[in-house]
């Protein structure tokens, strides 16, 4: 009867541990409603696949696009300099680009992950705003669209920011997001101030 006793919880643990594990789970699935068709489902290596889902469904949500609507393929190649990733589409001159995300080989090899996320995010946000005005439908071309346009629109720099703080929800590293934030803030606020004064002498001549 001693030994018994002594014995009684840890058989009560092992017997409760499986279904204690359950509502983790579900909860797991409740923080991220998209469907599994439109998740990411494989990434290059140093590209962890659950957090890029949690950025593109998150933003799926905010644009009010598909859940279902499945990401581009994302690859890894040279880029210039000045560039830590692009987003390639097809359009009436460049009739064979596929639509994909590139990121850098340099910004793999020498930026912080959770900043290559965020430059995944970033370009995941190109995506959704050259789709929505097709209604999220992929089309066969699209008219050439200048990244500044994409840029200095305060909706996708909320999004693009946003991604920065679901990167913080889940590796609570401010560090990173500071510098995401001003990146955002420097190179993109004299994208937007060169665009914003080329439009202005366009209208003077």
């Amino acid at each position: 009867m001693t030994n018994l006793k002594r014995w009684l919880p840890q058989l009560l643990l092992a017997i409760t541990l499986p279904f204690l594990a359950v509502p983790t789970a579900k909860s797991t699935e409740r923080a991220l409603p998209c469907s599994h068709e439109g998740r990411f489902h494989q990434l290059p290596e140093g590209l962890d696949v659950d957090s890029a889902n949690r950025i593109w469904c998150w933003m799926k949500r905010e644009l009010g696009a598909p859940l279902a609507l499945s990401p581009p393929p994302v690859f890894v190649g040279p880029l210039g300099s000045n560039n830590y990733s692009v987003f390639v589409f097809p359009t009436a001159q460049t009739p064979d680009n596929a639509f994909s995300i590139e990121i850098g080989s340099n910004t793999m090899r020498y930026e912080d992950p959770l900043f290559v996320l965020w430059a995944l995010g970033h370009e995941l946000a190109h995506v959704l705003f050259t789709l929505r005005p097709y209604g999220f439908v992929e089309q066969m071309t699209y008219p050439r669209i200048s990244a500044f346009t994409q840029h200095c629109d305060p909706e996708f720099r909320r999004i693009t920011r946003g991604a920065a703080d679901v990167i913080w929800n889940i590796f609570h590293s401010s560090q990173q997001r500071s510098r995401m934030f001003a990146l955002d803030r420097e190179r993109y606020g004299r994208e937007c101030a060169f665009l914003s004064n080329t439009i202005r002498q366009q209208k003077g001549s």
